[in-house]
């Protein structure tokens, strides 16, 4: 039974869901805590409920679903808004995924579970893992794929970029970082090693 805690994490745009695929090809359970994030923002949850009370009803649609471009557009004008929905949001996530790991573990499976957590070092969460495996490229990158990706202006990818902890400030408090600045190939030879290390 592998029972390390591993955790994955990155930046945004970073290409983080690439890496985590890699690992769940090569037979990894991946614990994705935006799969939890949108299971806890479902029309009816408690933190739904709650998301409510707070924010205006033009942050929901006619079914009542959480406009996440437009949370995020909010968040990114006043930061402070991100700790508030953290508070909302990252104790269930954090619980659902806590529940999926123990599941695993107890049914002795045996296979090599990462939690995928894009927010790690934010949520101040990183202590709860053995290792901590970090996507990264450098700043510049994560703007040009923001640009393209969401049709950002470079002054809006720069501001979304402030969002999260920059990115090189990541690297020393990781056990193994993937540079994903290059080719799939580059960072599929990585993800390799990196295999090698935690399925041991």
């Amino acid at each position: 039974m592998n029972a390390k805690r591993i955790a994955l994490t990155g930046g945004i745009a970073s290409g983080k869901s690439t890496v985590a695929r890699m690992f769940a090809d090569r037979g990894a359970l991946i614990l994705d805590a935006d799969v939890a994030a949108r299971e806890a923002v479902e029309p009816g949850s408690e933190c739904w409920q709650r998301l409510r009370e707070w924010l205006a009803p033009a942050f929901f649609d006619a079914e009542g679903r959480l406009d996440r471009r437009r949370l995020r557009d909010l968040i990114i004008r006043d930061p402070q808004c991100l700790v508030r929905l953290n508070a909302i949001l990252h104790p269930f996530i954090f619980a659902r995924m806590e529940s999926q790991w123990r599941r695993e573990i107890e049914a002795r499976t045996r296979r090599v579970v990462i939690f995928d957590i894009p927010l790690l070092f934010e949520s101040h969460a990183a202590d709860r893992f053995d290792i901590v495996i970090l996507v990264h490229v450098p700043p510049e990158i994560q703007i040009g794929r923001l640009m393209k990706r969401d049709g950002l202006t470079r002054a809006e990818a720069e501001k979304t970029l402030e969002i999260q902890l920059p990115i090189d400030s990541k690297i020393p408090l990781s056990q193994i970082v993937i540079d994903n600045s290059l080719d799939l190939d580059h960072t599929s030879r990585q993800v390799l090693d990196a295999w090698n290390r935690i399925a041991s």
